[in-house]
């Protein structure tokens, strides 16, 4: 199957999933459609059937849609409104991810995993959105950590081969990072340039979302 194929496949699908959503309120089924295309975007054939697959029915699609967004049932005296549940609110979200961004400024450790815990909690953002988020700052200081560490063990090295020849251990070159370098590096791009960029690249994936 090759990318036209793909491309077909993916169309179909939208066009059966507009269809579907010809009852549900416009700003709602467009956010869904967007999110579903991001999903099929850019993969193969033999992949958009298998996603497709696990998407299932675009008419259950709608359902599902229809009934979260039904308007509440009136107040009586057996059935209270319920009220909004705080952690799908737009503020909770902002909340959260301001407090991912920043919130170790003012409580080291603690203040990130409290953002962390509030993001998880916000319904605002998809599953894959809060993975990145609290994840991928660790992976940029694993990979600042793992390409330093050859420049250190190179440098650790010749220090033991001086000492071992010659029996004094010769001055540490400048331009090597030492275990301390690699550390404080990791720490400063962590918490300065690191979290607050997953932070802010929540807000940003925020816009235009609201509570259903």
């Amino acid at each position: 199957m090759t990318a036209t194929d793909a491309n077909r496949l993916r169309d179909e699908y939208l066009g059966r999933l507009d269809a579907a959503m010809g009852q549900v309120p416009h700003g709602i089924a467009a956010e869904v459609r967007a999110g579903i295309e991001e999903e099929l975007a850019g993969l193969d054939a033999a992949t958009v059937v298998d996603r497709i697959a696990q998407l299932g029915d675009p008419a259950a699609i709608a359902r599902a849609v229809r009934d979260e967004t039904a308007p509440p049932v009136r107040a009586t005296a057996d059935a209270p409104t319920p009220k909004p549940v705080a952690t799908s609110t737009r503020g909770f979200a902002i909340g959260a991810a301001l407090t991912l961004a920043f919130g170790g400024f003012l409580i080291p450790i603690a203040g990130w995993i409290v953002g962390a815990v509030l993001v998880g909690l916000s319904s605002l953002w998809r599953g894959w959105e809060k993975t990145v988020a609290i994840v991928v700052p660790f992976l940029v200081i694993a990979v600042v950590v793992l390409g330093g560490l050859p420049a250190w063990a190179v440098s650790t090295s010749s220090e033991v081969e001086a000492v071992e020849v010659g029996g004094d251990a010769i001055a540490s070159n400048p331009l090597m990072p030492t275990a301390y370098d690699i550390a404080w590096t990791s720490i400063v791009l962590l918490v300065v340039l690191a979290v607050p960029a997953s932070g802010l690249w929540l807000l940003w994936r925020l816009r235009g979302r609201a509570r259903a």
